[in-house]
């Protein structure tokens, strides 16, 4: 398994920690000063000053999953065949409209902008497409997580403007997890393999086909003039300055004091911290979906889980509101969907999050269960409901599992938590499945497909179906929604799968974790979706306005 979300064909789960890698570069950077790809500075204008956590080391596309400023930089500075709107859906980029798919969903074939130019006025063609393929698939590319989604795909150039894709099987999640990759020039850097572009000077001058382009990058800030020839129409925003800081604590000194217009909180914060950046004026506050589940995992083969009334009891007895606003402080959404609230395949009638003690303690004596006359623990045959809750050391996922644990008192189920390093709750419990229930961030990503974690076929040390959860029905719907190319069919078969989870709750889903936004007021048109990743909050940059 793979600690990074971000994988195109895998998903993960995911441990947050500290920024410090991100800010390794730094010391590098001191004093250093890039100027521009010979970019026009345009006199006076809208400037929109944001602050953020952590500095850049690479601006490329090819290593944003290293270092999330850096995929901030390359989403207003790169773009790829496609993109993922506010809800999920994929709409085209550089490509002038979806492609054309054939061979039953293994054939991508896509047709390039006329006026999508690089910032340096060269056309953007399918060599750029084909040589970007080729760093991903070169041996001496280190991350496998991004290459994985390009394993095996071969590329097709049958003129400068159309780009055929051809993979090994049918693959409807290759559009929005992998085929929205940056695209890199050719022109510049053909002839340099994976190895050679880690150092390049081109991370530090990168010549993109987005948004904006880069005039200045500092150890402390980046500047970002708008692309007038931009393919979309020119940003309605001037200049975009991104401000770094090394932690979020003291980004959110910086914007209290009125540093910056904005601010973006990736990670967990303080009820004190969210007090200080509610507190000033002029601007808009905005508790963003993430697509991290947070899953209060059952091991269903373990006895107390095998039966299905059971794991709907347990559900059922949960108050997700007060998770929510309890553990993440109002920044998250509770539900007990496996599809992320906001997007495109979420189905809000399907999502069974409201707390039924009543039903529950129904659920639990249909199975067998009763409370014992002077404890008042459920029994039964002579077994006390008893089981621990193993979780890694952040102490919000700490917290979120006390909290669920304290909320099944309620019902006579008595739940331990223990944490640990997460490599050790990975090594030592989940992938053995030597666990009784566990919590654990689960990083859906940009779409809806369920395969790595919940198909029968994932069963077994070396997949990621960490439920030992097996259902044919379930495991159809899955099949259905990640080979048809057709959205229609997906969306039905991901619907079915809502409300067949609803009734077998194969694990419990308790909230997607979120993310804060604060834009001054004066800024149009910039409300966040769905942020699949961080950078996800400039997906519609270019319609931003004053």
């Amino acid at each position: 398994m793979e600690p990074n979300g971000r994988a195109p064909s895998r998903l993960a789960f995911v441990a947050i920690g500290s920024i410090a890698a991100a800010m390794i570069a730094a010391a590098v950077a001191l004093g250093l000063r890039v100027t521009g790809n010979e970019s026009v500075v345009l006199p006076g204008g809208v400037t929109y000053t944001e602050a953020v956590a952590g500095t850049w080391q690479r601006v490329n596309p090819l290593f944003v999953n290293a270092n999330e400023v850096d995929a901030d930089l390359s989403a207003l500075v790169f773009s790829g065949l496609v993109r993922v709107s506010k809800d999920g859906k994929v709409i085209p980029d550089l490509a002038a409209e979806l492609p054309e798919v054939s061979d039953g969903g293994a054939t991508y074939t896509f047709r390039i902008r006329a006026n999508a130019r690089w910032h340096d006025g060269e056309p953007v063609t399918s060599r750029d497409v084909a040589y970007t393929v080729r760093l991903l698939q070169d041996p001496d590319f280190d991350d496998a997580a991004m290459a994985e989604g390009w394993n095996g795909v071969t590329v097709e150039t049958p003129d400068l403007s159309t780009v055929v894709i051809r993979l090994r099987q049918p693959s409807a999640p290759f559009l929005a997890r992998s085929a929205t990759v940056g695209i890199l020039p050719e022109h510049l850097l053909g002839g340099k393999g994976a190895q050679a572009l880690e150092s390049d000077a081109f991370n530090a001058r990168p010549v993109g086909s987005g948004p904006y382009r880069l005039e200045s990058l500092e150890a402390g800030s980046a500047t970002l003039a708008a692309n007038t020839s931009y393919y979309l129409g020119r940003p309605g925003i001037d200049r975009i300055i991104l401000k770094f800081y090394p932690d979020e604590p003291q980004a959110i000194r910086a914007f209290a004091a009125g540093e910056t217009d904005g601010i973006y909180l990736r990670g967990p914060r303080t009820p004190a911290q969210l007090d200080e950046v509610r507190g000033v004026g002029g601007k808009t506050f905005t508790a963003a979906t993430r697509p991290m589940l947070a899953l209060l995992y059952l091991n269903n083969a373990n006895s107390l889980f095998r039966d299905e009334r059971v794991r709907q009891a347990l559900s059922l007895a949960l108050d997700r509101d007060r998770l929510v606003e309890e553990v993440f402080h109002g920044v998250g959404r509770a539900t007990a969907s496996p599809v992320v609230p906001g997007t495109w395949a979420y189905a809000e009638e399907f999502d069974a999050k409201a707390q039924d003690l009543s039903r529950a303690r129904q659920l639990l004596q249909e199975a067998g269960w009763q409370p014992h006359p002077t404890t008042g623990i459920l029994v039964r045959e002579g077994q006390e409901f008893r089981f621990t809750i193993r979780t890694d050391n952040a102490p919000e996922r700490v917290a979120l599992a006390n909290a669920a644990a304290k909320q099944l008192e309620a019902l006579g189920i008595r739940a331990t938590v223990a944490s640990t390093t997460f490599s050790v709750l990975r090594r030592d419990f989940l992938q053995e499945r030597k666990y009784e229930a566990a919590v654990v961030m689960w990083d859906q990503g940009p779409d809806p497909d369920l395969y790595f974690g919940w198909h029968s076929s994932q069963l077994g040390a070396a997949g990621l179906n960490l439920a030992n959860f097996e259902d044919a029905v379930v495991d159809d719907l899955i099949a259905r929604g990640r080979t048809s190319p057709d959205p229609e069919v997906r969306l039905d078969a991901y619907r079915q799968l809502q409300d067949v989870w609803q009734g077998i709750q194969p694990s419990l889903v308790l909230a997607a974790a979120g993310a804060v936004v604060v834009h001054p007021s004066w800024l149009r048109d910039a409300e966040p979706g769905v942020l699949f990743t961080s950078a996800s909050r400039f997906t519609d940059v270019h319609r931003w306005r004053r």
